[in-house]
Parts: C-alpha cells; sequence; structure tokens
C-alpha cells in the first residue's frame, strides 16, 4: 500500500511516503512506533517477530500539505481526554475544522480532527449518530474524515467522505473476514484475500471492534 503496489482504484494519490505508524495492543498496554521515511524503508528495522498482539493498526501516510511532513505528524495521533486516552489514524483531509476549536488557522487537520471528536464525550457515546452529526456541522472543503479511532479496550473504524466526493472509490474502506480474524484496509489486499471476499464499507458506517483480553 505504501509503494501503490495494491491501488486498484481511480484516485490521484497511489503512494504514501511521507511517514508511517503501527500502533498495538500487548499485556493490555497500547504501543506505538512511529517513522518519517517510507514505510517500505523501515520495515527491515522493525522487529515484528517480537511482536504478539491480537490487534494491529498500520498508518502509511500521504501529506496533503509538504509544510506537515515529519515524525511528529505521523499517525498514530494522541490525545488525553478525561481518564480515556484516544489514538487517531485517518485518511483524509479536514481544513475547516479550526473555527470549531477557536482558531484563527488551521495547523494539522487530522489533530484538530482529533480533538474536535474526541474531547468532551465518553467513549460509550461514540455513536455513528454522533460523528455523522460533528461531521455535518464542518463546512464545505473537506475529502474524507476516515479514520480508526483507538481506545484501551475498543476501536472503531470510521468511514466518512462528502456526498458529492468525486472520489468515492479512492475514499472506501474494505473489509475481510477470514476464521476469527478481520481486516480493514483502504484498499483490498488480494495477498490475503480475494477480492470477491471483502466487502466494501459504507458511508457514515462506524465498525466497532472489541480490545477487551
Amino acid at each position: 500500500m505504501c509503494c501503490g503496489e495494491t491501488a486498484q482504484h481511480d484516485g490521484p494519490i497511489k503512494v504514501h511516503p511521507n511517514g508511517w505508524g503501527c500502533l498495538w495492543l500487548e499485556n493490555g498496554k497500547i504501543n506505538t512506533l512511529h517513522g518519517s521515511e517510507s514505510f517500505a524503508d523501515a520495515l527491515s528495522n522493525i522487529d515484528i517477530d517480537s511482536i504478539r498482539t491480537k490487534f494491529l493498526a498500520v498508518h502509511v501516510r500521504h501529506a496533503t500539505l509538504s509544510k506537515n511532513i515529519g515524525v511528529q505528524f505521523s499517525h498514530p495521533l494522541f490525545r488525553q481526554c478525561n481518564s480515556t486516552a484516544w489514538y487517531l489514524m485517518h485518511n483524509g483531509f479536514l481544513p475547516t475544522i479550526y473555527p470549531h476549536l477557536s482558531l484563527d488557522v488551521s495547523h494539522f487537520d487530522s489533530a484538530e480532527y482529533l480533538e474536535y471528536i474526541v474531547d468532551h464525550i465518553n467513549p460509550g457515546d461514540f455513536t455513528r449518530y454522533y460523528l455523522s452529526g460533528k461531521m455535518a456541522s464542518l463546512a464545505p472543503g473537506s475529502s474524507s474524515g476516515n479514520a480508526f479511532f483507538i481506545t484501551g479496550d475498543k476501536a472503531w473504524a470510521w468511514q466518512w467522505y462528502p456526498e458529492n466526493t468525486l472520489l468515492q472509490s479512492y475514499f472506501t474502506m474494505h473489509l475481510y473476514q477470514n476464521g476469527n480474524t478481520k481486516y480493514i484496509a483502504s484498499e483490498q489486499v488480494l495477498a490475503l484475500g480475494e477480492a470477491s471476499h471483502w466487502r466494501q464499507m459504507l458511508n457514515h458506517e462506524l465498525y466497532e471492534i472489541s480490545l477487551a483480553e
């Protein structure tokens, strides 16, 4: 995906070379790794064999704005809200959130997205209706809010893009289940399962994953 090898869509972006991040759950604790280089270049230096987990999330990044390149912009992003630690992996561009945070300009849309969504909410109230309402309040100009939101005991895959988008196939996530293993990806990864076994997620679909041991 980082190198564009799985791209089968009509979107303009095929490769994602501007940083990467991994998140996994081990013994009830969330672990993360980040890098600023291409994930393909970083992979040989990651001790994959030492990771034993029931949940793994990987983000490979294409930076919409060149000013937002660097390890500090690599996902997952983190925000502590009340007693909940939230993590975000986002695909898309949301440049009109900043007025809702009383900012004069947008500094980093994904970080603003995380703050906009999770501040002043408990994980139990994190529903499709809540998210759809928050996104409906934004001024036009966004491309996608597709994301994984992750806490210590739950994760959610959220698909949202404007109804008038010209890039529906690019911003459609895909889900495949093989036995007890579930894969959710921005593109079908045919090395994991043939195309007919993947299903497209629906716009405004929120898919919840329990991380409880």
